[in-house]
Parts: structure tokens; sequence; C-alpha cells
């Protein structure tokens, strides 16, 4: 089979920068799957995209969200670390203050299985993590990774969630 190209636009080229560092804007969480390490724990991939505002449709991925581990002490803070995590994008995404322990708050915490948050919209606060130097397997030489966004939520109780109308 012969597929011509000749007649395809040219490649846009875009920015690849990172959203700023303290941006808030809503995104859309779409659960890409769940991955096993090589030290055996296992996190969730996710793609975030930004529904609104100056960067809409911009993504960001947290490839390993630790959702289960071993017994050791790392595995264990990852998972709790994640859960506190989860527990905020659920309180952004449905608008419960983090101190809220109603019957309806801890309903809205719940989840029945991970593909429970796919499609939730929450806001999120980007930040900027500097890239890790790597080895180009080709050359042999360290190079230096791209930074890139991480999100967190923000939560009712945080001044920036003022008109957020959550779904």
């Amino acid at each position: 089979m012969s597929m011509d190209f000749n007649d395809a636009a040219p490649q846009q080229s875009g920015t690849f920068e990172p959203i700023p560092k303290g941006t808030v804007a809503p995104v859309v969480v779409h659960l890409k799957g769940k991955r096993k390490s090589d030290s055996g724990a296992t996190g969730l991939e996710i793609e975030y995209t930004v529904a609104a505002g100056k960067y809409a449709r911009r993504k960001v991925f947290n490839n390993f969200l630790g959702v289960e581990g071993n017994d050791s002490e790392g595995h264990q803070t990852m998972v709790r670390i994640t859960r506190s995590y989860i527990r905020a994008m659920l309180e952004s995404a449905y608008g419960i203050t983090p101190s809220d322990a109603s019957a309806e708050a801890r309903a809205a915490r719940t989840l029945t299985d991970w593909e429970d948050i796919d499609g939730i919209e929450f806001l999120a606060r980007f930040d900027i993590e500097p890239g890790s130097q790597y080895l180009d397997k080709k050359t042999g030489e360290k190079k230096q990774g791209a930074d890139k966004n991480t999100v967190s939520a923000v939560t009712p109780d945080d001044p920036d969630y003022n008109g957020f109308k959550p779904a």
C-alpha cells in the first residue's frame, strides 16, 4: 500500500513549554490505565486536559500515581500520598471542604473502582518539575530532560477556588 503525504500541511511548531507555575485552571481527568513497576508497585496513568482558559486543550500527564505497593515503608508512603491526592481531587470536583465529615461528603470521597475518576473535572494548580538527567542510549551522553508540569488539586478552602463551579 502506498500513502502519499506530499499534500499534507507541514507540522505546526507549537510551544512545548510547561504551563507556568501557579496557574490555576479546571482540568478533566482521563484514566489511561494501570501499570505495574519493576518494584512491584501498581500505579495509575492519568492524562489531565485543561478544560478552559488560556491553556485550554493542553495536556499534562502523570504516568504513575502509586495505588498499591508491597509492605515496604517507601511503597506505603507512596500509597498514602496518592490517597491524599485523590481525596483532594474528589473534594475539588464535588465542592467539598477537607473538614466536611457529613455523610454526603464521605460518599463523594468513595470510589467503587478507579474508573470512577475518569472524566471528573476539578480545579488544578500547576507546578513545574525540573527535568532530570538521563543517559542517551544512542550517544552515551548525559542529557538534561525537559521540565514538566505537575498538578495539585485546589479545594474549596483555598481562595483560588472562588468562582469554580464543580460538576
